[in-house]
């Protein structure tokens, strides 16, 4: 993987020869009497309960909308016919502003236009990947649901470059092989679950490569902390998928709150962005092969919501159980903001002062620690597991006589007595996963 940082501002020939300025739409009906903007198939959704796919035309929405006697949600008045609605924010630049350009409403699109380059100057071969974390932008019609719908967003996109006559030939995809996933296919209300493995002998996808990243992203999301219980990859539709993909996963969690929603869209986008790219520039992308094979190479995306996989693992996260009177946050130790919290018994006797050494020692490792005196300790350890805080250091006389510390973890609430010169060390292992707590209790 490559990883860059591309333009957030692009102008309009980009977005032309991505396809957006002509197909990336929602479809759009008014309330004739108080003239709120809704979607309709957003309407159409909630007023039924039918599944309306993404991709459905305007005139079977429209009939639609008047078979089920569907009205405005806001104050039931009638809704004008639908019309197809551009997502993408424009922007007018330079001194005269005659400049036409646009907020990417992707981050993919600079990705695309960062390839040439990238390929002439990081000795790359295929396949290789291209990567960035970063905003993009929609006109949604109506954002709702917290961060799971907003006109301004964050997203980790992925654009794995490959040879389509090499599909199958992917390093590392043993390591891959036995990764258990659950699928939902087209037409189908039963997951079953499959090994990578399994998805190619059943051909479920066009070849090894994809089988190997939908491994990847089930693997990583678990690193995370979610349950695989909870994910699924469902199998989108050729009337659901997006305008430029020939296969796609949506890569799902189930909500308490919201029930099924996407976290990750596995496109595979063939040359469809090399392609227009190619024809808007003039600008020859074909990748040359040994024995002088010029091709466009295809792309297999990994395009991931930031803000709703957050919002997906703090809901997930919280937790609540007999021994405490308080709900805690069960988050894994590399993703908690803080690692530490480091607490004196008492504000006296030199205590103090020994538990900010060790706040100001565990920082200079690059450990992040907090200090707190404020309190009794239940309460200071309600706080900070609260926050998803995994540890808690408590000094105690015990500090200054013996140099030895009370460690204790958030989710078991068991302590360990750590001697204070390996307190870096081991903190630093349970982090990583190098040790497990219990193997401190023995």
């Amino acid at each position: 993987m490559l990883e860059i940082d591309g333009a957030q501002i692009m102008p309009r020939a980009v977005f032309e020869s991505s396809g957006h300025l002509g197909g990336f739409s929602d479809p759009l009906v008014q309330c004739r009497k108080c003239h709120a903007m809704h979607r309709a198939d957003r309407i159409i959704s909630e007023g039924t309960g039918l599944k309306v796919p993404e991709g459905t035309a305007e005139d079977k929405l429209d009939r639609m909308i008047q078979e089920h006697g569907l009205t405005c949600p806001s104050c039931g008045g009638g809704l004008s016919g639908v019309k197809r609605f551009n997502m993408m924010m424009g922007v007018m630049l330079g001194p005269l502003q005659d400049q036409e350009c646009y907020l990417r409403p992707e981050t993919c699109q600079s990705i695309f236009c960062s390839y040439l380059r990238l390929t002439k100057s990081m000795r790359v071969k295929l396949p290789f990947g291209i990567a960035q974390e970063g905003s993009a932008f929609r006109n949604e019609i109506s954002p709702r649901n917290f961060l799971f719908r907003q006109r301004e967003f964050d997203q980790i996109e992925c654009e794995i470059f490959f040879d389509p006559e090499k599909i199958n030939e992917i390093d590392g995809f043993n390591s891959a092989a036995d990764t258990r996933m659950n699928f939902l296919r087209t037409g189908s209300e039963e997951t079953v679950e499959l090994t990578a493995l399994e998805l190619l002998e059943r051909e479920m996808v066009s070849g090894r490569l994809i089988a190997y990243y939908l491994a990847e992203v089930q693997r990583v999301w678990e690193l995370m902390g979610f349950p695989r219980e909870k994910l699924r990859f469902r199998e989108v539709g050729d009337d659901e998928r997006p305008f430029y993909s020939k296969e796609t996963w949506d890569f799902e969690v189930l909500s308490d709150q919201l029930g099924w929603v996407e976290l990750v869209a596995n496109n595979y986008r063939v040359d469809y962005d090399l392609d227009g790219h190619q024809k808007g520039s003039g600008t020859d992308l074909r990748w040359k092969a040994e024995g002088g094979r010029k091709f466009l190479p295809h792309v297999w995306e990994i395009s991931a919501g930031l803000d709703r996989t957050l919002l997906s693992l703090l809901e997930l996260s919280l937790r609540s159980d007999d021994s405490r009177k308080y709900p805690y946050l069960s988050i894994k130790p590399p993703l908690s903001p803080v690692l530490v919290a480091v607490f004196p018994l008492v504000k006296k006797d030199g205590l103090p002062d020994l538990a900010r050494n060790i706040v100001n020692d565990l920082r200079r490792n690059g450990l992040v620690a907090l200090y707190d005196e404020s309190g009794s300790i239940g309460r200071r350890y309600a706080r900070v597991d609260e926050i998803g805080c995994p540890y808690a250091i408590t000094v105690d006389y015990r500090g200054p006589e013996e140099n030895v510390v009370t460690l204790r973890e958030r989710d078991s609430t068991q302590q360990a007595n750590v001697s204070i010169p390996e307190l870096g060390g081991i903190l630093w292992k349970l982090k990583n996963g190098i040790v497990e707590f219990k193997s401190l209790l023995q």
